[in-house]
């Protein structure tokens, strides 16, 4: 795996972690916040404008690196809230419990296509 898509794992777990914990209300998203020595910001920009593209999130505005009243799609609740055949826990568990990130973040983006 490249270290492109382990970061791209990193940060979608972190965030879809971050707004389902804190679903139905709305969430400004610093970047700043996420990140850990700004090592990942442009990743995460890029993770959170893809998340967006694909309809798992919306953010009403970005200003400078604050994606502003961010929230969960539908959709991405949806996806969250399935529970695999092989495992006992949604998704949206397994984020919050498992170190298993690449390979939730890969059942959520297939279920979301």
């Amino acid at each position: 795996m490249t270290i492109n898509r382990q970061d791209f794992d990193k940060c979608t777990a972190s965030i879809l972690k971050l707004l389902y914990e804190k679903f139905p209300n709305e969430v400004d998203v610093m970047i700043e916040d996420l990140t850990e020595d700004g090592e990942l910001n442009d990743n995460y920009f890029a993770t959170i404008r893809f998340l967006r593209r694909e309809n798992l999130l919306y953010y009403q505005e970005l200003d400078f690196s604050n994606f502003k009243r961010t929230v969960l799609t539908a959709k991405s609740l949806s996806i969250l809230d399935t529970i695999p055949d092989d495992i006992d826990m949604t998704l949206a568990q397994q984020l919050i419990n498992s170190n298993k990130i690449a390979i939730i973040v890969k059942n959520i983006i297939k279920l979301a296509a």
